[in-house]
């Protein structure tokens, strides 16, 4: 039984070393990663950042990129209309909406809010 004996008794010298060694080990690698930004959420963040207000002025699909359907926007940016977890259909003169600090982003059509699209879902 461990308690009753103690630590020392158990582990000699080597066995010391080699879970000191590992332990430090594991510190390094922890610090390392998180240097190179192996645990930071840049697409989150990202997400999170953004804001518009723009409504669906266009749809096609591009045949370069392998036939992806894409939407045309008021403020002049492009995107995929795919939204497989949220069977999404967007058409032209929808209003999308998109605030700061949200992961949501709001489908207008005729003034009424038809979707609410979690954008870190794919």
């Amino acid at each position: 039984m461990v308690g009753a004996r103690g630590i020392d008794e158990i582990l000699n010298g080597k066995d010391k070393i080699i879970i000191g060694t590992m332990l430090l080990f594991i510190v390094i690698l922890m610090f390392l990663l998180n240097h190179f930004g192996y645990f930071e959420n840049s697409r989150r963040d990202k997400i999170l950042n953004e804001e518009f207000k723009t409504s669906v002025i266009g749809k096609y699909v591009d045949k370069s990129n392998h036939m992806t359907p894409k939407l045309k926007l008021a403020n002049g940016n492009e995107m995929i209309n795919y939204f497989p977890k949220h069977n999404v259909e967007l058409n032209i003169g929808d209003s999308l909406i998109k605030r700061k600090s949200s992961t949501d982003m709001q489908v207008y059509r005729n003034e009424k809010i038809i979707y609410s699209i979690n954008l870190l879902e794919k």
